[in-house]
């Protein structure tokens, strides 16, 4: 699509890339110098995909594509850098108070609202206190209710100590103070606007500022000339909406966007074409394979021994090649590998048949009658029902690869679906059994959020727990987690977790999975797709067209 308007733009015609008609004239094409093979294109657009939507309010995002697409026009407090870590966004500096019950953020001085004003300190105290009106299911509702009481939020207060300078205080000491104040910020000169829903005009601090929205169809930024970094190069951004995703592929293989999110994992068929340029990132997608440690086998003293044995006997980087296509990145805990706290020393289960026997033969298990078989000192086989959703096709395929690898080392697999006649009753059945702990053991998916909370996914007791896990060391490493939030105490103490983790094995992690952006190859900068922001650095990026 955009290759066919540089050529009308080099004839001095009319460029319409992003909804909005911008005459063209020679000034557009930025200026070529001897030995460069591309030149910038200037004054143009690009087009990035959503689907339907509910409002254009950030506190009350409830749809993923906005969330992103809204980083463009918003910014927090803070931010997650490359590792994961929140890092100073609209803040310049912060202090945490000794019980780390309260955060005193000093503003920088240099941004300005869309509509020209200066941030200050009250802007802030008024998005609180708008947050905690706005609805408990929006993705920052959860963010900041995370762990609270129900229908409380973990920011008790937020007052304004001087024009650039607040106070943020937590109802208890938090260990994601920092993440919590990654919420959007808004102007407190909008007043009641800031509850609105239906016609809510976007006013951020962000590169790009809100034009208008068309609804169904449309929503167009421009970029801001007053951002504090400069003005983007790429100077106009149309949102179009889809009903889905399989849309929205469609819409950019075929030129009407010029950037898309994949779906599956088979993007390679891509790699050949010059128009795309594939940016791949590690998804929050956590593939699991849960223990049920209600289970005997599961659950008697040394049964660690058998969850081992399992892991070092499962090839994950033969699943992560045939299944996933390469598509994944091998882990043996729950914390996202590009992450500031993982710990390298906590991968230790590399495949190894040899160490997967001599395990399940400390465990006790042998094979008495040479049947292929190990059984237990009562004489009963080692036999696993393994819980597969069929209709998940990539957990599915690794179900069978897992069957394989530990029938090799003498565990019998024998692989079990929930019942259902539609995607729902199926959906509805496994959720049961899980909850329920009818199950052996079961192969999941659990999307992970950016903050490294552990409580619902293993505390004793937690619904969210359908490994069924009951520990007290672990429950008191969870409970240090949630309280610490000193720098270096946090690192030791995921260090501690990671450690322990890897040694009690309550759920065998097995990967991420990998996804992907794609992306029209004239876009030329540093963009770095991440799950938190799929645009990240877009707003540095520009428009390119090769001279040759």
């Amino acid at each position: 699509m955009r290759r066919t308007a540089i050529l009308m733009a080099m004839a001095l015609t009319v460029l319409s890339m992003t909804g909005c008609s911008v005459e063209q004239d020679p000034s557009d094409i930025g200026e070529i110098q001897e030995g460069v093979d591309y030149f910038i294109f200037e004054n143009a657009g690009i087009s990035l995909p959503l689907t339907s939507f509910k409002t254009l309010n950030p506190l009350f995002i409830d749809n993923l594509s906005y969330y992103h697409f809204s980083k463009l026009i918003f910014e927090g407090l803070f931010e997650y850098d490359e590792n994961l870590q929140p890092v100073p966004r609209l803040a310049s500096t912060y202090t945490i108070s000794e019980d780390g019950r309260t955060v005193e953020v000093y503003l920088r001085t240099d941004v300005l609202w869309h509509n020209g004003e200066p941030l200050d300190s009250e802007d802030v105290v008024f998005t609180v206190q708008a947050m905690k009106q706005s609805g408990e299911d929006s993705l920052y509702g959860k963010l900041v209710r995370s762990g609270a009481i129900e229908g409380d939020m973990n920011i008790l207060s937020a007052r304004a100590l001087s024009e650039n300078r607040v106070e943020i205080t937590f109802r208890e000491p938090t260990g994601n103070n920092l993440d919590m104040l990654t919420f959007p910020i808004i102007p407190d000169e909008i007043g009641n606007e800031a509850l609105k829903v239906e016609d809510y005009s976007p006013i951020g601090t962000g590169p790009y500022r809100f034009v208008d929205h068309v609804k169904f169809k449309e929503v167009h930024l421009e970029s801001n000339p007053q951002f504090r970094e400069g003005e983007p190069q790429i100077s106009y951004i149309t949102g179009r909406i889809y009903d889905d995703r399989d849309l929205i592929l469609t819409a950019f293989e075929t030129g009407k966007l010029d950037m898309a999110p994949t779906i599956g994992v088979d993007w390679d068929k891509y790699e050949h074409n010059e128009r795309i340029a594939i940016y791949e990132y590690v998804s929050g997608d956590h593939e699991v394979l849960s223990f049920n440690n209600q289970m005997e086998m599961f659950s008697l003293e040394g049964s660690e021994l058998l969850r081992q044995a399992i892991l070092y006997a499962i090839d994950r980087q033969s699943i992560i090649d045939k299944v996933y296509l390469q598509h994944g990145t091998q882990v043996d805990t729950p914390i996202h590998p590009s992450s500031y706290l993982a710990s390298s020393e906590a991968d230790m289960y590399g495949y190894n048949v040899e160490r997967a026997e001599s395990l399940l033969s400390s465990a006790g298990y042998a094979d008495i009658d040479a049947d292929g078989v190990l059984e237990d000192g009562q004489g009963n086989s080692l036999r696993i029902e393994l819980l597969v959703n069929p209709l998940a096709d990539l957990r599915l395929k690794a179900a069978e690869m897992i069957r394989t690898n530990l029938q090799e080392v003498g565990i019998q697999v024998d692989i079990a679906y929930p019942q259902g006649g539609t995607a729902e009753e199926i959906q509805e059945n496994m959720e049961n059994l899980l909850l329920e702990g009818e199950y052996h053991a079961a192969l999941l998916q659990w999307g992970q959020s950016t903050i490294p909370s552990f409580e619902g996914f293993l505390g004793t007791g937690s619904p969210e727990n359908l490994a069924h896990f009951s520990d007290e060391n672990m429950d008191l490493i969870l409970s240090e987690i949630a309280t610490t939030w000193d720098e270096n105490s946090k690192v030791r103490i995921f260090n501690s977790f990671q450690e322990y983790f890897v040694e009690k094995i309550p759920y065998g992690s097995l990967l991420f999975r990998n996804k992907a952006l794609l992306v029209d190859s004239d876009i030329t900068g540093p963009l770095q797709p991440t799950y938190y922001n799929l645009y990240n650095g877009l707003e540095d990026c520009y428009l390119t067209m090769s001279t040759n």
